[in-house]
């Protein structure tokens, strides 16, 4: 049964930002869908070609606006820039949600 499984990573750990990638790999290769949502500090996270590497394998990437710009973060392309209202509507339209903070 295919599942959407939602990551919310806020923190800028590179030990929590590992993981996300890692479980949503998996999650890919089992052919579910992925939603990755970044806020907080967790927005660091786009200069990480992995994950990059995740949205060209068909990972949705989502940004909080407010966080990227906050701390300078620059739009990338493949991802798309959203509220924390998107945020909750990825959990709620999720299967399962795992959240890093």
């Amino acid at each position: 049964m295919k599942r959407t499984f939602s990551f919310q990573l806020s923190t800028g750990s590179g030990d929590d930002r590992g993981t996300v990638i890692a479980l949503a790999r998996a999650a890919l290769a089992r052919g579910h869908d992925v939603r990755v949502f970044l806020m907080d500090d967790g927005v660091f996270a786009l200069r990480e070609p992995a994950l990059e590497s995740l949205f060209r394998a068909g990972a949705e990437i989502g940004v909080c606006a407010l966080s990227a710009s906050a701390r300078g973060v620059a739009r990338v392309d493949w991802a798309v820039w959203g509220t924390q209202g998107e945020s909750a509507a990825n959990v709620l339209e999720s299967d399962r949600c795992l959240a890093f903070d």
